[in-house]
């Protein structure tokens, strides 16, 4: 049995893995969160991160664990690269040395929004410290030697116990709360499930370089957010429209970050889901 080993396991997209546990051997790693039947690891610690890849040598490591919060990272840019750049690098390094194979989940926050739609190709100009550190792990994950795929997603959702983007409009809107959406931020919104899915593809397809492993559409987080009321049949008029500039953030966002997918699915034969196809699956999971 093949063995997956994932990093951040108690995040969103990592925690998704354990449904692939009658076909692999998953083991799911935490830092600050414990979670049942994991183990804790520290990424910024090489030496720690070297002793527990050689100890296990898998097959594959999912590396999901990320310091997210973009306004965060722009205060705390040392904590930002220890983690998503040098944590990554001691990833890399563990992987070479035992050969396994390494997929990064990058960003979409790697571009800077002037064109949107981008390939896998487009060259990269992260606005924040955030995207600029997710960078740095690209790069570093190039440079290693190690047989690896990076994987950008974009705005990820699905069930979870941590608040995303989609469980708090749907908290929001069920409360009755009036909420300010804007208009003029584009993405390729992505339900966790579909890209665990796509990912564990990369891995038994054996591809390489760079994939966007995001939902397959362009949208604007007001239409997402009315998406999310549709399928969820919930008060749409509970949400309004403002612009960016209206919002006070400590971090620059790109306005349109958008993610081509051809590549993706063309090469991982896979279907990745606009917003109310996940969505959609999203409500039949909880139905489940």
């Amino acid at each position: 049995m093949k063995r997956l080993f994932i990093t951040g396991g108690s995040g969103l997209l990592g925690s998704k893995f354990i449904r692939f546990s009658d076909k692999y051997e998953v083991i799911t790693t935490y830092n600050s969160n414990p979670r049942d039947n994991a183990i804790k690891l520290d990424i910024t610690n090489d030496e720690q991160v070297i002793n527990k890849i050689e100890s296990l040598s898998p097959d594959v490591v999912v590396h999901s664990a990320a310091l997210t919060n973009v306004d965060y990272c722009e205060d705390h840019q040392e904590e930002a690269y220890k983690i998503n750049a040098q944590g990554t690098l001691n990833m890399a390094k563990a992987c070479q040395k035992v050969d396994s194979k390494l997929i990064y989940v990058s960003t979409d926050f790697v571009f800077d929004g002037r064109e949107g739609l981008y390939s896998e190709d487009h060259q990269t100009n992260p606005l924040s410290y955030y995207g600029l550190s997710k960078l740095k792990g690209e790069e570093f994950v190039k440079d290693s030697g190690v047989n690896y795929a990076i994987a950008r997603v974009s705005v990820l959702y699905g069930w979870h116990t941590n608040f995303n983007y989609v469980t708090w409009v749907i908290n929001e809107l069920k409360a009755g709360n009036q909420i300010n959406i804007v208009t003029d931020e584009y993405n390729s919104p992505t339900y966790a499930d579909n890209a665990a899915e796509a990912l564990l593809k990369i891995f038994t397809k054996d591809k390489k370089g760079i994939y966007h492993i995001a939902g397959n559409e362009r949208i604007n987080r007001f239409d997402f957010a009315r998406n999310i009321a549709q399928v969820f049949e919930l008060d749409p008029t509970l949400i309004k429209p403002i612009k960016s500039e209206d919002l006070i953030r400590k971090a620059q966002r790109p306005l349109d970050s958008s993610l081509q997918v051809r590549k993706a699915e063309i090469d991982l034969d896979i279907k990745l889901l606009n917003t109310k196809e996940g969505l959609k699956e999203m409500k039949g999971d909880v139905k489940k």
